[in-house]
């Protein structure tokens, strides 16, 4: 039997995929910090860090994300997201949630992201967007603890020139909400009956703007177009899964953006 707070709800599932040909990424070189006393060393190929993760044998997106899409709900019950650890390691951030390593993460409005640095080097780690702070993590292991009172998007780089290192968390006032598996699909459980409104987003690798060191003339950080979103609407009715939602993007969203 469902618990009582389950009675009467539904779910939506779906996929997200790439339509047309995959497009084509060029990733960046440079050393592994901008600062003086590493500039000289061997400039090393790093990934786009908002490239689209697509399944090479049905298209579909993983890590993109589908939330609930307004601002508040009247749930009494809310549940928060499973626990977050933001990590730091080989010169890479990843969000570790629920079992999942991921360039995104949730967490309900009110609740804490432990940041840990598992390498033996100094990050600074920075939030922007709705949120605006920095975080040292200068002890190797050591989390650092940060509750978010603010809902919307936040995008964590680093304060420390590896301009490559970049992630994203959703702070939501609600927990319906799920990022794509490796063949794209989601599902949200435990939606309130009736006509919702959803979003999908996934980020936008086109770089828009770039900013030097003035000593080495290395990259030191580096900024994005604004994400690819899509809108779809979906009714939602008790003790039944919505299974119709298949939604594609392909380069003309991404060139839409411009």
């Amino acid at each position: 039997m469902k618990p009582k707070e389950e009675l009467n709800k539904g779910s939506l599932k779906g996929q997200v995929f790439w339509s047309g040909p995959n497009p084509i990424i060029e990733g960046f070189n440079g050393p592994i910090s901008p600062l003086s006393e590493h500039a000289s060393k061997p400039r090393l190929a790093w990934a786009n860090p908002n490239a689209p993760k697509i399944n090479s044998s049905n298209k579909g997106i993983e890590h993109a994300v589908i939330f609930l899409d307004i601002p508040e709900t009247n749930d009494l019950n809310k549940v928060s997201f499973a626990p977050i650890e933001v990590e730091t390691n080989h010169f890479k951030m990843q969000i570790n949630q629920d079992g999942t390593s991921s360039p995104v993460g949730f967490v309900l409005l009110g609740d804490g992201v432990d940041f840990v640095n598992k390498q033996d080097f100094f990050y600074s780690i920075r939030a922007r967007g709705d949120a605006f702070f920095s975080i040292p993590l200068s002890n190797k292991n050591k989390p650092v603890h940060r509750v978010f009172t603010k809902p919307g998007l936040v995008t964590l780089t680093t304060g420390t020139g590896q301009f490559w290192m970049r992630s994203h968390l959703f702070v939501l006032t609600h927990s319906y909400a799920a990022r794509c598996d490796k063949d794209g699909s989601f599902e949200i459980a435990n939606l309130p009956p009736g006509k919702h409104d959803f979003k999908i987003w996934i980020p936008n690798w086109q770089v828009s703007e770039k900013e030097i060191d003035a000593e080495t003339w290395e990259i030191t950080r580096m900024e994005f177009a604004p994400p690819i979103t899509k809108k779809f609407s979906a009714s939602i009715l008790p003790d039944t899964a919505t299974t119709d939602q298949k939604i594609l993007f392909s380069l003309s969203d991404i060139q839409a953006q411009k």
